[in-house]
């Protein structure tokens, strides 16, 4: 009998995307014959308790956004434990619909956002592969963590006027941290080694190449190949960051003199007055340290 997939529906996600795109997952899945039951958030934090309550070997699938994502990772962990330098991957398996306003991961994957059709067929070829998850303390993310402007940035997103969907959420996100902006003095440690000390914009911390749903953070990293890509932006005013964001969008930033790019799989982050942070988009903090680290091919996904 074929295995079950189950969904983990966010019906708020994308500010009504995923909502417009449930019939036709639903019916695709009938018709192909896939076994599938469905589960549907109600409130912050339930996509993790559903995932982690799907027996053991289950493909959960996220319908939604990135913070959907992010929560069925983090169900997967609670339910199975992180044991730091465990070569065997987790025993559930992670599929992914991207309906979201970003889905960043989802592009790391190579699954357009703008393809429900091919999202689903890859659930039915069911190729798995194994990538990287990375942990800022005890949290879990697949994506990406920051510290910074960025998820000062991320805050505005999450807060802004519901006719603000995509890149136009973003952008907003993006001008509204700018009224607040105030770069502060950090340590960089990367596997064990202090590569940068002074003010900074943000730090951004990178399984994956994109970020804020249009932004190349990093636009060589990869999730499967054991690294993080730690990229660094120094003392910028407003104008340098706005000045700087269309570079960042096309991932052309790199060669800024004030922009640096470190690789390691343990980054610490030690901040001269606490900063607000993010997982995958999802808050942290403020806290004046932040320590990451990665588990190297801990989760199957579909691919």
């Amino acid at each position: 009998m074929p295995a079950v997939l189950y969904l983990v529906f966010n019906p708020v996600a994308g500010k009504g995307r995923a909502r417009r795109a449930l019939d036709r997952t639903l019916a695709f899945l009938t018709e192909h014959g896939l076994q599938h039951t469905l589960l549907t958030t109600e409130r912050p934090g339930h996509a993790a308790e559903l995932a982690a309550a799907t027996p053991p070997g289950a493909t959960v699938v996220a319908l939604g956004g990135d913070g959907t994502v992010h929560e069925v990772v983090k169900g997967i962990v609670a339910a199975e434990g992180s044991a730091e330098g465990s070569a065997e991957p987790f025993a559930r398996t992670l599929g992914v619909v991207p309906v979201g306003s970003g889905d960043d991961f989802a592009y790391a994957l190579g699954i357009p956002r703008d393809d429900l059709e091919g999202a689903l067929q890859r659930l039915l070829a069911r190729r798995h592969a194994l990538v990287d998850v990375g942990f800022v303390d005890d949290e879990p993310f697949v994506n990406s963590t920051g510290v910074g402007f960025d998820a000062e940035a991320a805050h505005r997103v999450r807060t802004s006027p519901k006719a603000f969907t995509g890149l136009a959420a973003y952008l907003y996100g993006v001008l509204a941290a700018l009224g607040d902006l105030s770069p502060a003095d950090v340590a960089v440690t990367v596997d064990g080694e202090l590569v940068y000390q002074g003010a900074s914009l943000l730090v951004s911390v990178q399984n994956g190449p994109r970020g804020g749903g249009n932004f190349m953070f990093a636009p060589e990293a990869r999730n499967d190949d054991g690294a993080l890509d730690v990229v660094v932006a120094g003392a910028f005013g407003r104008l340098g960051a706005v000045s700087v964001l269309p570079r960042l969008m096309k991932g052309q930033h790199l060669s800024h003199p004030r922009v640096h790019l470190f690789r390691g799989a343990r980054v610490e982050l030690s901040w001269a007055r606490p900063q607000r942070g993010h997982a995958d988009g999802e808050p942290l903090g403020p806290l004046a340290c932040y320590r990451v680290r990665l588990q190297p091919r801990a989760l199957r996904v579909v691919r």
